[in-house]
């Protein structure tokens, strides 16, 4: 006796919805693998689609993971955005610089992928609106926190470069206790030096030239 043939699967993404599910997969990918161990093929089996599913959508593994670290920058925007609040003075500097610190440990493989993996094309137009973005943060903080909205390039140097300093010392260890749990609350191991990079923003007088 003859049967029907069974219906055929349903699409699970609709349009544009597997862009999304793919960048979702990647992310779980990498924080488990490493940038090192990452895959294409291994992001399109998690998604349940072909193997050339990634490739169609993103070029390579490059496109992927550029992908992975823009969002990145707009989850760092958005979580400095929630640490500041509306406030202004110095108290906007340090209140970014522990949001900046807290995402960092909060997600410590997405956050070396966005500064430091070369498998990121931060020349994109995507990534470098979103760093962008999220360096606008720090420059706002740092005027506010001196009171004055001339653009100091030489300060927002100094004050991003100590708390990606400090962030970096926690992510990598130095900084963390034996036993010690990144998500657990470390960060208040960088308060005094968040402190002091903010009395520095503030009380820092330019030296007077040399004849």
């Amino acid at each position: 006796m003859k049967t029907d043939a069974p219906d055929a699967e349903p699409r699970p993404y609709h349009h544009g919805g597997l862009f999304d599910a793919l960048v979702k997969v990647a992310e779980d990918v990498v924080r488990e693998t490493g940038i090192h161990g990452f895959s294409l093929r291994e992001c399109a089996r998690r998604a349940g689609v072909a193997h050339s599913a990634p490739g169609h959508h993103f070029g390579d593994i490059t496109g992927l993971l550029t992908e992975v670290a823009a969002r990145g920058f707009e989850r760092l925007t958005a979580r400095m955005q929630q640490h500041r609040a509306g406030i202004e003075g110095p108290e906007a500097l340090e209140r970014i610089a522990r949001g900046y610190v807290d995402f960092a440990l909060g997600d410590p493989v997405i956050f070396v992928l966005m500064f430091h993996s070369d498998r990121v094309e931060r020349g994109s137009p995507r990534c470098q609106r979103a760093g962008d973005a999220a360096f606008g943060e720090l420059v706002s903080a740092v005027a506010s926190a001196k009171g004055d909205e001339t653009r100091d390039n030489d300060m927002l140097r100094f004050a991003w470069a100590a708390i990606h300093g400090i962030a970096m010392l926690l992510v990598d260890g130095p900084l963390m206790p034996a036993g010690g749990n990144r998500r657990g609350g470390s960060g208040e191991l960088a308060d005094g030096t968040i402190r002091r990079i903010v009395h520095s923003v503030v009380s820092y007088v330019e030296p007077a030239s040399r004849g």
